[in-house]
C-alpha cells in the first residue's frame, strides 16, 4: 500500500478538508503539521517547491499542493 503524507498547517480549512476526503475514501495517511515542525516546513519548501499547505506526498513523489481545487 502507498505510503501517503499530507503535510498541513493549524487552523487550515484546505487541509482539514483534504484530510477528511481521505478519511471518507478510506485512504490512510500521515499528517505533519508544519505550525508544529520547522525542519518537516524547511523540507516542503526546499524540495517540494510548496508555498502552501495542504502538500499530499505519495512514496515520495508531490501528488498535489492546495486542496483539490487549488486552494491553500
Amino acid at each position: 500500500m502507498a505510503k501517503i503524507t499530507i503535510y498541513t498547517k493549524t487552523g487550515c480549512p484546505y487541509c482539514s478538508r483534504t484530510m477528511q476526503e481521505y478519511r471518507d475514501r478510506g485512504v490512510p495517511f500521515q499528517e505533519v503539521n508544519v505550525s508544529d515542525d520547522r525542519e518537516a516546513r524547511r523540507m516542503v519548501k526546499e524540495k517540494y517547491r510548496a508555498d502552501r499547505v495542504p502538500v499530499v506526498v505519495q512514496d515520495g513523489k508531490l501528488v498535489q499542493i492546495g486542496d483539490k481545487s487549488g486552494m491553500g
